[in-house]
Formats: structure tokens, C-alpha cells, sequence
């Protein structure tokens, strides 16, 4: 094998790789959406409240507390915050279903 032949493997082959990681970063941030504990939520709660309600400071002391993971974005500060203070719950609220009409032979 020449070596210019070589050096073009190699650089094809680093070029798959760094195409690789990107893309696995990148799907894998698009993909895996971010869940909590309920034992997170109402900590994210917390920090919201006592950090006089600021998103910001709320995701800093987030990170502060869990390092490594990534900090739980603005929407979701806030509508964890706001179906606490609706709802009195960070849990996930049922969702009524609707039954359709049933058909009788008067409507028929």
C-alpha cells in the first residue's frame, strides 16, 4: 500500500468516526427526551421558588447540585412551576378521554 493511499485511509476512516459522534450526539440530544424523578421535579420547584423565580438561577443551582447532567430547560422550569402552583402537584396529571356519543336506534 502506497503511503498516499494510506494517509487517505486514515483520514476517510477519521472523518467516519467524527461523522459518527456527531451524529450519535446529536441524535441522542433530539431523541431522548429529558424525564425526571419526581423527587427532581419537586427539587426543580424548589430551586425555582427560592431562587426568587428566576430560570436562570434555577439551571445554575440545577447543575450545581447534579453535576454532569444536563439542566432541565426554561419551558420546563416553568410548566413544572406552573402545574404546581394550579394543580399542587409535580406528578403527571391524568388526561380525560372523551367517550364518543354511543349511536342508538333513535339516532340512527
Amino acid at each position: 500500500m502506497s503511503v498516499l493511499k494510506h494517509r487517505m485511509t486514515l483520514i476517510f476512516t477519521n472523518r467516519v468516526i467524527w461523522l459518527y459522534v456527531f451524529l450519535k450526539l446529536q441524535f441522542t440530544t433530539i431523541l431522548v427526551m429529558n424525564r425526571f424523578t419526581r423527587k427532581q421535579r419537586a427539587e426543580i420547584v424548589t430551586m425555582y421558588i427560592e431562587n426568587r423565580r428566576s430560570v436562570v438561577l434555577t439551571q445554575r443551582a440545577y447543575r450545581r447540585k447534579y453535576r454532569g447532567k444536563q439542566a432541565p430547560s426554561d419551558n420546563t422550569i416553568r410548566h413544572l412551576a406552573s402545574n404546581f402552583l394550579e394543580y399542587g402537584t409535580v406528578g403527571d396529571r391524568q388526561h380525560t378521554v372523551h367517550q364518543r356519543p354511543r349511536r342508538s336506534n333513535e339516532l340512527v
